[in-house]
């Protein structure tokens, strides 16, 4: 082998949603992977040498190569949850793909050290990153073959932040995984109807905090959204407590959406403050049966920002928390019911 390649081979743990699937060996994106990876090592070394690329974002000094396996398929849509959760006008079309045989990486550079690095880092980059749509909620999780516990324990160690375990699957069952997120992630955020239980995250503001949430501060300046009678099972909210957008934390949403009385009110979401997109701070990793909870602090960028709540042409504005700590709330859910558990 070149002394000035670096090669890693990949196991595919969950499907990457592909807007390139019909396409012959579609997976994994060198466009995509580099950019990520470029940031990654950006933030970890200081003083590693740069060019700046067309778009004037940092760029380092290396090529990659994605070498697909044959064992590329393209996933039916109602196979995996996200058939009843619409990508987008277009969903027929977008399909998840999974590759079972090995998928090779290729790094190509003349830079000792930034070949290095290279070695040095990937494993720990790859185990904290996902790729393709909704990365976030554990799709397109990939991670070096044969790569052992010990070598993963050993990263999470490195975290700055606390890792947690949402549970376990069987390794072929990523779909029964990618389900246990996107129920657990409705918990956190908003909530689930039937069976009805209440978000967590209004439980830990409004019991913690004595903060009330954006979703009364609608209801009592809209109430025409109001519908049906459940109330708040652990906390009770009085008229005057102060009320934040707390939802934002985990991730901006452009509308909030009711249905009174079999009818459709959507209340706009607009930011004060020039805030166009935040995505969530929580990433699922999905691989070798466990399901990992990571979380970086992207979310203190958006507290005590205004934002503004509109139907029917007026207006009403609400402010994020001015304060909020996400390992505090990941405790406080791990005390809820054993649903994760911090990894030590």
């Amino acid at each position: 082998m070149s002394k000035f390649k670096v090669v890693f081979t990949l196991k595919q743990h969950t499907p990457i949603i592909h807007f390139q699937s019909d396409q012959s060996g579609a997976t994994l994106r060198a466009t995509e992977l580099k950019p990520k990876f470029d940031r990654f090592l950006l933030e970890q070394v200081e003083g590693i040498p740069f060019v700046k690329n067309a778009n004037g974002a940092k760029s380092l000094d290396y090529k990659v190569k994605i070498i697909s396996g044959q064992g590329t398929r393209a996933l039916p849509n109602k196979s995996l949850y996200f058939a009843n959760n619409p990508i987008s006008n277009d969903n027929d079309k977008i399909k998840s793909l999974i590759t079972h045989t090995a998928i090779k990486v290729e790094f190509f550079t003349f830079n000792k050290e930034i070949k290095s690095l290279i070695e040095k880092y990937f494993d720990e980059f790859m185990f904290v990153t996902n790729f393709g749509t909704r990365q976030s909620k554990g799709f397109g999780s990939f991670l070096r073959s044969h790569i052992t516990d010990d070598e993963i324990k050993k990263i999470i160690k490195k975290q700055s932040n606390k890792v947690f375990l949402l549970g376990t699957y069987r390794d072929a069952e990523y779909d029964k995984a990618l389900s246990s997120i996107d129920i657990f992630y409705k918990k956190l955020k908003m909530g689930i109807t039937k069976p009805y239980y209440k978000s967590l995250i209004f439980r830990y503001m409004c019991s913690h905090k004595k903060v009330g949430w954006e979703k009364k501060f609608i209801k009592n300046e809209f109430p025409q959204v109001i519908h049906g009678t459940h109330k708040p099972i652990v906390c009770t909210e009085p008229d005057d407590r102060e009320f934040n957008y707390i939802r934002a934390v985990l991730g901006l949403a452009e509308h909030n959406e009711f249905r009174p009385n079999g009818g459709k009110r959507q209340v706009k979401i607009k930011s004060l403050d020039g805030i166009d997109r935040f995505k969530s701070p929580l990433t699922f990793k999905i691989l070798n049966g466990k399901i990992y909870i990571l979380h970086d602090n992207s979310y203190k960028k958006i507290l005590d920002k205004e934002f503004s709540f509109s139907l029917n042409r007026v207006s009403k504005t609400i402010k994020t928390p001015k304060e909020f700590d996400m390992y505090e709330f990941l405790k406080f859910v791990e005390k809820q019911g054993k649903l994760i558990s911090e990894v030590n």
